[in-house]
C-alpha cells in the first residue's frame, strides 16, 4: 500500500531542491514564446516540464538556500491556510499573479508584444515577491535540515 503522506513529503522535499526551483523559474520565457508562436508541441513540452520538474532532481543535502526555503515555506503557508483560510500578504500576492498571468497569455496568444511584456513582467514580479515573502517566514520559523 502506498503511504500518500510519505509520498507528499518525498515530493515537497525533492522539489525544494535548487535545481527544482531555478529550471521552474525558467519555464515562463519558454511558455510565452510557444503560444507566441502558436508552437503547440512546444506548449505541450513546458507544460510536461512543468509537471515532472518537483520530482526529478534528488532532495537536497542542505536547504537553507533561498530555493529551498522558498518550495518548503509555500508548502508551510499552503498547509496553514488550509486549516485557517484568512487573505494574507503572500494570499494577495498570489491572486495578482494569477490576475496578470491570464491577459499575458492572451496577449502572448494574439501577438500583442508590449502587453504580453507588461502583464509577463507583473506576473513575474508578484510571482517573486510571494516567493521571498513565503521563503523568509519559513526562515523565522523552521529549520533547514533534511532528515
Amino acid at each position: 500500500m502506498v503511504n500518500l503522506k510519505k509520498l507528499r513529503k518525498e515530493f515537497w522535499l525533492c522539489h525544494s531542491n535548487p535545481w527544482s526551483g531555478l529550471t521552474r523559474m525558467l519555464i515562463s520565457p519558454f511558455l510565452y514564446l510557444t503560444i507566441w508562436y502558436h508552437n503547440w508541441v512546444g506548449l505541450g513540452i513546458v507544460i510536461l516540464w512543468t509537471i515532472v520538474n518537483p520530482i526529478v532532481f534528488p532532495k537536497p543535502k542542505r536547504t537553507d538556500n533561498w530555493f529551498s526555503k522558498a518550495v518548503l515555506g509555500e508548502k508551510a503557508w499552503l498547509n496553514k491556510f488550509r486549516s485557517k483560510p484568512q487573505p494574507d500578504l503572500p494570499f494577495l500576492l498570489n491572486t495578482l499573479t494569477a490576475i496578470f498571468f491570464v491577459p499575458s497569455i492572451y496577449f502572448a496568444y494574439v501577438n500583442m508584444f508590449w502587453p504580453t511584456l507588461y502583464c509577463a513582467t507583473l506576473m513575474s514580479i508578484f510571482k517573486l515577491w510571494y516567493v521571498d515573502r513565503v521563503a523568509l517566514q519559513y526562515g523565522k520559523e523552521y529549520s533547514f535540515t533534511v532528515s
